[in-house]
């Protein structure tokens, strides 16, 4: 009999997860290829009186809007039908319903009619994750789909039940969802999938280690730092860590020890400098305005770009250290700041309006935005971005890429002494 219990919550859990919301239309499995015919009963809604109705179908594919479609519908007792081609490739079909005329529209309060195309009898790859983009703050509809970060991280575990190849490329993303998530069951979900990550790869670990510290879970945080130092002691991880004190037996007075660690830093960060043409790109401030980075209005100044999040302990950590490096070039007109904010999730605008009004920054903030394609983010992936935050870039004033640096050490001083050598080196 508990046998039997077990069994009937197990299907009852599957169940839950895999069902599709419930719409009005008869039949929600449309297949790549093929007709779809579409039964819509507007029972109950704003066409519920219609004399006439219309739809309107855009068809996702590749991660890109691929087609919007117009079709009529002939009345057929209670229900309104019509039939539509389902474009090759097809990952996604969104449709809302119009008088014909779009006056009147049902777009199911704003849930829009999300439909994942089928294969094999189950949803394609990255039909659910395309889903969970549209409703996590994407590109801006016309057709009035409501965001609803709750409603993309189901949407995100759907993807993840149906297809679980579809972690890793998807990995980030949907971390951060389940990190930024109210439901403590969620951050238990994504401590699971981090302490269980397989993986020989430094980044991989070095953002499994950055997650689990931002969670609070210590103990695994801990244990993932001392395997980053053992598996890779010469690694990126290991080296962000390291600060420059004085070796016991050393007698130099303070001023010359300064004095010496500087000359050697600045030797160092010689050996290592870049000469990576970038060019410019548009972003927008927190009030809406736009902001040219790089370009001819940039020509001769210096660009200091860190790549931060609210949700990122490490890149608020930072902070006062980066704060005395802005003081040293205050009243030096070559030398800007720009902290974007990436990889936020929901209303980014909103959450870090939010986070400001209680953190007052004294930075030139700008939003970073996602793109078509559900994995990145504009500014983030145009610098090369890739493997966390905070992620830190010196751009001289030929628009060449000088320095890049990943992560934060927790030594404020060495950050203060690296980044205005960097800076100097750049002028």
């Amino acid at each position: 009999m508990k046998r039997f219990l077990l069994l009937c919550y197990a299907l009852l859990g599957y169940a839950s997860l895999s069902a599709q919301e419930v719409t009005a239309l008869k039949d929600e499995r449309p297949v790549a290829g093929k007709n779809f015919q579409v039964s819509y009963n507007p029972a109950g809604g704003p066409l519920t009186a219609a004399d006439r109705v219309g739809g309107i179908a855009v068809f996702y594919a590749g991660k890109q809007k691929t087609q919007t479609l117009a079709f009529q519908m002939k009345k057929q007792k209670a229900d309104w039908e019509g039939v539509i081609r389902v474009p090759d490739s097809t990952l996604l079909v969104y449709m809302v319903f119009t008088d014909g005329q779009q006056k009147v529209m049902d777009t199911r309060d704003g849930k829009g009619y999300l439909l994942p195309a089928y294969s094999k009898g189950k949803p394609v790859q990255y039909a659910y994750a395309t889903m969970a983009l549209l409703t996590d703050g994407g590109p801006p509809d016309p057709y009035g789909l409501k965001k609803n970060q709750d409603r993309a991280l189901q949407f995100m575990k759907q993807e993840m039940h149906f297809h679980p190849e579809s972690e890793t490329p998807l990995r980030q993303r949907f971390y951060n969802m389940l990190a930024n998530s109210p439901e403590r069951n969620d951050k238990a979900d994504l401590v699971k999938r981090l302490t269980a990550l397989k993986s020989d790869k430094e980044s991989d670990l070095m953002m499994a280690q950055l997650y689990l510290s931002f969670l609070g879970t210590k103990q695994q945080a801990d244990s993932l730092d001392k395997l980053l130092e053992t598996r890779f002691p010469d690694g990126e991880y290991v080296k962000q860590k390291k600060s420059k004190k004085q070796q016991p037996g050393e007698d130099h007075k303070p001023t010359e020890k300064k004095a010496v660690d500087t000359l050697q830093l600045i030797t160092e960060l010689k050996k290592n400098m870049l000469k990576e043409p970038v060019g410019e790109i548009v972003l927008k401030d927190i009030n809406g305005e736009p902001v040219v980075l790089g370009g001819a209005g940039m020509k001769g100044k210096v660009m200091v770009i860190d790549f931060w999040a609210t949700w990122c302990g490490p890149c608020v950590r930072s902070f006062p250290a980066m704060q005395k490096v802005m003081d040293k070039y205050k009243d030096n007109p070559n030398v800007k700041f720009f902290y974007i904010c990436t990889m936020e999730e929901g209303d980014a605008l909103k959450t870090v309006k939010d986070y400001l009004s209680k953190n007052p920054l004294p930075f030139t903030i700008l939003m970073d935005e996602k793109t078509s394609d559900m994995n990145l983010y504009k500014a983030f992936t145009h610098y090369k971005g890739g493997r966390g935050i905070p992620y830190k870039l010196v751009i001289d004033g030929d628009g060449n890429v000088r320095f890049r640096t990943l992560g934060f050490s927790g030594d404020e001083g060495l950050l203060e002494a690296e980044l205005s050598a960097m800076i100097k080196l750049s002028l």
